[in-house]
């Protein structure tokens, strides 16, 4: 088995499932004070149950193949995302607000940076840290070495093509 290619998936997996769970989140009462539409609350309860099956179904398996082929802290580091990618569901699952859910969503995102550092170092690349760690420049993400905004602004005709307009 190719560790760099088992490791690739469990982080790409648990990044997609942490936003995945962040977009069921979005369907929480923002500060818990309004009540959650019955809509919502079908909608909330469905990304649920898929985030669970992807948890289990998905994201377990490849912890098992990662603990066969880590380092005990990069497999511990492993296992301890899994379990923060259960533990922010609990929030949700109880209807809490969204702003009791956040801070722990973004302790699962640190907690995946640690662990994508982790496996970078096993593999003998360079640490990464925190990609939004500090300020950027204020044109970023945007290099100097390319073409700028203005450059791909193009001259159209202005003419309405909607019938109704003419």
């Amino acid at each position: 088995m190719d560790r760099r290619a088992v490791y690739a998936k469990y982080l790409a997996l648990a990044e997609v499932m942490l936003r995945e769970i962040d977009g069921v989140a979005a369907f929480l009462s923002y500060d818990g004070e309004s009540e959650i539409s019955d809509k919502d609350d079908d909608i909330i309860s469905e990304g649920l149950t898929e985030y669970f099956t992807t948890w289990n179904d998905s994201l377990q398996p490849l912890l098992g193949e990662i603990q066969l082929l880590a380092t005990n802290h990069v497999a511990d580091l492993a296992d301890r995302v899994s379990g923060a990618l259960m533990e922010i569901t609990w929030r949700v699952e109880k209807r809490h607000a969204f702003t009791s859910y956040y801070p722990a969503w973004f302790q699962a995102q640190d907690l995946l940076h640690v662990l994508r550092d982790a496996m970078r170092a096993e593999l003998g690349l360079p640490v990464l840290s925190s990609l939004t760690a500090g300020p950027r420049e204020d044109d970023w993400p945007w290099l100097d070495s390319r073409p700028s905004y203005e450059s791909y602004i193009q001259q159209h005709l202005h003419r309405s093509t909607h019938p109704s307009a003419e």
